[in-house]
């Protein structure tokens, strides 16, 4: 029996707020996933990636990419790369890794062992049902080479600089943001125009404890980083 909410059903903001995980916990098979988390309909992966710009060395900057508004759900919002697994994807960390990789041709070999989920209500854009979604999010640490380049205008309301990414058809704009420029960002209103910068509340807020995750100093008390073999 389905346990998808009636279209007319009132859709909430969240089903769980955001919060810290070890990796170790869900690198296990994608069909494992429904017996750890079984009020879950519908899982999807992050991959966040920081990195720093060179006028500003100290504070880090997460990458996040503008949706299609008209192929996707969410449209016009910004996100980390990430999505749906796949049935060939051993573990919800590969698709993430692979997910990474097929929209920003950011391919990881090592996740941080901080993680992070939330899970919050969806809309089915065939159905028009709603579902309860889990996004597992990891953190990706082996990007020492890349630059944040592309950087937000708060006076122009857009990305500027030239790109060091290459993005997905399914993607219009990337852009290196802040923490505070995050913290800022509009939040998603389903059927009205999206401001420059629009994120969906749970979207925004992972983002936003990864941040958090990614300052603490590396030692003892993290769990091991997870590496992805491809």
């Amino acid at each position: 029996m389905s346990t998808a909410m009636n279209k007319a059903d009132p859709p909430l903001e969240y089903h769980s707020t955001p919060k810290r995980i070890n990796a170790a916990i869900v690198n296990i098979p994608l069909d494992c996933l429904k017996e750890l988390y079984p009020d879950i309909q519908r899982f999807t992966s992050m991959a966040v990636v920081f990195s720093y710009h060179p006028d500003s060395p100290s504070k880090p900057r997460v990458l996040l990419i503008k949706r299609n508004g008209e192929e996707s759900s969410w449209g016009n919002t910004w996100e980390p790369g990430g999505g749906t697994p796949d049935k060939e994807d051993p573990t919800i960390i590969h698709s993430a890794a692979r997910e990474s990789g097929e929209e920003t041709q950011i391919w990881p070999s090592r996740f941080a062992g901080n993680a992070f989920t939330c899970s919050f209500y969806h809309k089915d854009r065939k159905t028009g049902d709603i579902v309860v979604m889990r996004t597992l999010g990891f953190i990706i640490i082996d990007n020492e080479e890349m630059t944040a380049q592309r950087v937000w205008s708060s006076e122009m309301q857009q990305p500027v600089g030239q790109s060091s990414v290459r993005i997905s058809e399914e993607h219009l704009d990337d852009c290196w943001f802040t923490e505070e420029e995050v913290r800022s960002a509009a939040l998603y209103v389903e059927a009205t125009p999206q401001g420059p910068f629009a994120m969906l509340l749970a979207k925004r807020d992972m983002v936003l404890l990864a941040f958090e995750l990614f300052r603490q100093p590396q030692g003892q008390n993290l769990p091991p980083s997870i590496d992805i073999v491809r």
